[in-house]
Formats: structure tokens, sequence, C-alpha cells
């Protein structure tokens, strides 16, 4: 074995581990063990961003300040990306009702007659959240999106109220959890990428300006480069008339790269999108296209983020107990690929926001609790135990074994 690989062995065996509070103790475990077996390899660890990294949507925590400020407006946006359409049920919606266009963003998450049958339903409303932004420079969307962290506040839930008594988003907030591991992925020599069905700008200024020095705080010299963040953009058009893309700009435009202002002043987001657009299965394509291989590991908290999990060697489940539709689904999908490789963290977005190290403190007999929160909290605990048992099986396999 070469020194170098032999002196990063050595550091990983002397690592004393995962230390925030928030980890479920098989979770903090397995995690564990994925890190050192895999220290000093480079090996590719690709998170979802939204509900994952964070607790909230910086992508609709983003459109909410814009279309508070008045910057989007029913006006400025072309009729063709507002079709008016029913949604199941019946109800016909058209913009010019609507209190603001975050309310016709809602309807559109969901906006086809198939119902179940649609497999990816959330997948039009993401790209309209981006589209809707044609003829603003990126400098406007990574502005709003200050504005919208800056509203935030570590560990509660604070809302950024759009229409008042009509709609509102959280302000995201970073999980503690999730920072410890992204440092601790990056300390031991693992390649980290974030790949996020919210704009592209958004997100990298979350990265470049919030997280990245949270990673320095604790002690990494580099954090996620910005060619490494991966959103729904825009095709790009500069002064002279010329279209660009945000995944060759990020490589070769360091000022861009690095999103200082005049750089994103140069350019004005057109309404045709970037391909391949990273939802659903789209995150796997850019996988393929900027990576070439499966992840080792991939994170991620709603069926939007299964595609790339199946398609992952391993794979951490940030299960939302507000989301039990979103367990059951996660369910199925284990019993498709099997349980291996799979590691559950309970997470709460609503009330006392944040990781869950005791799933007892979620009581099944609290009847004060929703029941809809109950079930999704034994959801995560049945995933979480059969992850518990996976891992227990492998090691007295080994144990076993000549």
């Amino acid at each position: 074995m070469p020194p170098t690989a032999q002196r990063r062995r050595r550091q990983a065996n002397a690592w004393s581990g995962l230390a925030a509070p928030g980890w479920l103790p098989q979770t903090r475990r397995a995690l564990e063990r994925l890190i050192r077996q895999g220290a000093g390899k480079n090996l590719p660890a690709v998170f979802d961003f939204d509900n994952t990294i964070v607790c909230g949507d910086i992508g609709e925590a983003t459109l909410a300040v814009l279309v508070r400020s008045g910057v989007v407006t029913p006006a400025r946006v072309p009729v063709t990306l507002c079709p008016p359409f029913r949604v199941p049920g019946g109800r016909r919606i058209t913009v010019k009702p609507c209190a603001d266009l975050t309310e016709y963003y809602e309807a559109f998450l969901a906006p086809t007659a198939h119902g179940n049958g649609d497999t990816t339903p959330l997948a039009n409303g993401y790209v309209w959240a981006v589209e809707i932004m044609e003829g603003l420079r990126p400098w406007e969307v990574a502005h709003a999106t200050k504005c919208a962290f800056e509203m935030s506040e570590p560990g509660q839930r604070r809302l950024i109220e759009v229409t008042p008594g009509k709609s509102a988003y959280p302000a995201p907030f970073f999980y503690p959890e999730m920072v410890e591991l992204l440092a601790e992925l990056l300390r031991h020599r693992f390649e980290v990428w974030i790949i996020s069905a919210s704009n592209v700008w958004s997100v990298r200024w979350m990265v470049l300006h919030a997280l990245n020095p949270r990673l320095r705080e604790r002690g990494l010299d580099a954090g996620v480069r910005a060619d490494h963040v991966v959103g729904i953009s825009t095709l790009l058009v500069d002064r002279r008339g010329q279209l660009h893309k945000d995944a060759v700009l990020v490589r070769g435009d360091a000022a861009y790269a690095a999103l200082e202002d005049e750089a994103l002043r140069a350019f004005r987001l057109t309404s045709r999108l970037e391909f391949p657009a990273p939802t659903y299965s789209g995150k796997v394509a850019r996988i393929w296209d900027l990576i070439g291989q499966r992840p080792h590991l991939c994170v991620g908290d709603s069926p939007g983020d299964h595609a790339m999990m199946s398609f992952s060697r391993h794979r951490l489940w940030i299960a939302r107990l507000e989301k039990p539709a979103y367990q059951l689904a996660t369910e199925e999908l284990i019993h498709k690929t099997g349980p291996a490789g799979w590691i559950v963290q309970p997470t709460r977005t609503r009330g006392t926001p944040g990781f869950i190290g005791d799933l007892a403190l979620v009581s099944q007999r609290d009847k004060s609790m929703p029941a809809e929160i109950r079930r999704a909290a034994a959801a995560a605990a049945q995933l979480a135990e059969q992850a518990r048992r996976r891992s227990r099986g492998r090691r007295s396999t080994k144990l076993a074994s000549p």
C-alpha cells in the first residue's frame, strides 16, 4: 500500500466519529463505517439539497421573495407559461384570480389528470418555478436567495409570507448533522456533489456563501466546489445575444462560478431549459453526464430522489415524518432494491424541526400528535429496523467466514 494511502487509512481509523446529537445510533454507526471504508478513494457522494442538507426548500423560498417583492408578477410572465387547467376534482386554475404566482405554482405541482398514475407529478412545477424567471439576471436570483436565507433561524420554523393569510414558505436552515456529514466526507477524500431540483443559482449561493463557511469552521480548507453544484437552469443570453449553458460556464468562467456580481449581471435567463433537467430520473442523467459512474452514496428525502438512490451503492434516506406517503413509497422501493445499502434517518420539518436521534421520542401513544405523523414515525422506525438487521446480518456473516 502506498505511503499516502497508509496515512489516510490510519487517519480514518483514528477518527472519533460523528458527534452531532441528532443521528439515530444505528445511522451514526453505518455512516461512520461507510466513511472509514471509503476514505481516501475519491468515491462520489451525491446529495439532494432541499429538505436534505437544509430544512426547507431554497428554490421555493427564493420564489417567495421574488414574488413578494414584486420582481416576478403575473404581468411579466408570458401567458404561454401559465396555461389554464383543471386540477383533479374539477377546479379550474388560472393565473388571474390567484392571490399571487405562488398559488398557481402550488396547483401546478400536480397539474395532470393522471393522479397516482403520474410517477413524476412535481416535475412540471419545479421547472415552471425557474422558467417564470425569464428576463431576470442570475444576480437578481442570487440576491433573492440571500434575502430568503437571512430570514431563517437555526432550528426554528420561520415563514416567508407572500400574501398574508394565503401563501408562505419556510426560510431554510442547515441541519447541523448534514454539515457534519459533508465535512467528514470531504475530510476523508470523498468527492461531494449536490444535485437539486431547485434553480442552480440559489443552491450555488447557499453552498458558496452559507455551507462552505460552515465547513471551514470545521477545519476544511476547501468546501464543495461550485461546478459540483447542479440545479435547474435555463439557457442564458449575454449582451451580444449569444446563448450559454450554466454547466459549461461554471467550469470555464471563474468569476461566474464564484457568483461575482458583475459576472452574474452579464446574463439574463431565457425561458428555454438546459437539459437534462435534474428532476426524478433526470438526476441520474446528470450523474451519468458529470460523474460517469454509480455514486458510492446518495442522500435524499423524496420520491424525486428515488431514481438516483436506486442507482447508488449506498443510500441515506432522510425520512420526513410529515410525509407518510414518502415513507410508504420508499418502503416499496426498498422491497424492490433489497435492504442492502440503505440507511435511514428520521427528521421533522414542523413543530420543533430537526433530526430525531431517538424514535421513542415520537411516541405512538401521544394522542396530541397528528395521526399521519405517528404513521410516518412507525414507517421510519420500520425502515431503520430493516437497515439495522441488514447491517447486523452482514457483520454476522463476516464473523462466520473462515
